[in-house]
């Protein structure tokens, strides 16, 4: 059952003989195990070293790439947290991650949210391509090489094979992006609903019709070509002629 801390606002704690329901200010704090519990959209956070720079990885854990620092005592805004490897830190040991709202990932042992536990929603992750074309590379994987390339202009105008390598592949197998969205649309892959989950692939239509395609890092961000000339990230949204996104599926890899 729920556990409420704190009562009634303006009155002292202690036995109250009645109250009317909207008399009630409570803070809801856990739930029975097994329910499920919808947290909070976006949170602000307070970076905590005790004087490092803090990494800020592609992925859930130390193993990936740091791709950029955050100072201590720094304000960040979480945008979804999900686990990851055990981290001993400021604020004790967990396996708690939490993605930054440039796209990054810091464990939460550094990161003062007001609580020791969970405080914004799950990072949601796309669902597994089909067996029989199974990627060389699991979407952290891939999204740690894009990471890898940060800033990167060896990739211009080379959207597709940037995502095709991030996965693992030589190549895609398509000559353009647009070929590729369209047979993700023709083979009902295409989901033109909803946030691109973690993974993903985000696909759009460009001004000179070979079209485009980057990895989706979750929560409204994707990491691609084209970014100030160079591999960047991005709001979903801010190429234009948003196509939609898949599961990252290349049937045609190589």
């Amino acid at each position: 059952m729920w556990k409420i801390v704190d009562v009634v606002r303006g009155r002292p704690r202690g036995p109250v003989a009645a109250v009317t329901a909207a008399a009630l200010s409570v803070v809801l704090i856990g739930a029975v195990p097994g329910t499920a519990y919808a947290y909070a959209d976006s949170a602000t956070g307070t970076i905590n070293t005790s004087g490092a720079a803090l990494s800020v990885r592609s992925g859930p854990g130390t193993g990936y790439a740091a791709w950029r620092t955050v100072s201590d005592g720094s304000t960040v805004t979480l945008l979804c947290q999900t686990t990851g490897q055990s981290v001993t830190g400021t604020y004790g040991t967990t396996t708690l991650w939490d993605l930054l709202s440039n796209g990054g990932m810091v464990s939460d042992a550094y990161v003062h949210t007001g609580s020791d536990g969970q405080v914004v929603n799950s990072c949601a992750y796309v669902g597994d391509e089909p067996s029989s074309k199974a990627n060389p590379r699991s979407a952290n994987g891939a999204i740690d090489w894009a990471f890898q390339r940060y800033r990167s202009t060896a990739y211009e105008n080379l959207c597709l094979a940037f995502v095709a390598q991030a996965y693992g592949w030589g190549g895609s197998g398509w000559n353009t992006a647009e070929i590729g969205g369209d047979w993700e649309s023709s083979h009902g892959y295409l989901n033109s609903s909803g946030i691109p989950p973690r993974g993903a692939l985000v696909w759009y239509h460009n001004s000179v019709g070979t079209g485009h395609v980057a990895i989706s890092l979750g929560e409204g961000k994707v990491i691609g070509t084209s970014v100030g000339g160079g591999v960047g990230v991005a709001g979903y949204l801010d190429h234009g002629s948003y196509r939609g996104w898949s599961v990252a599926y290349l049937p045609a890899a190589w």
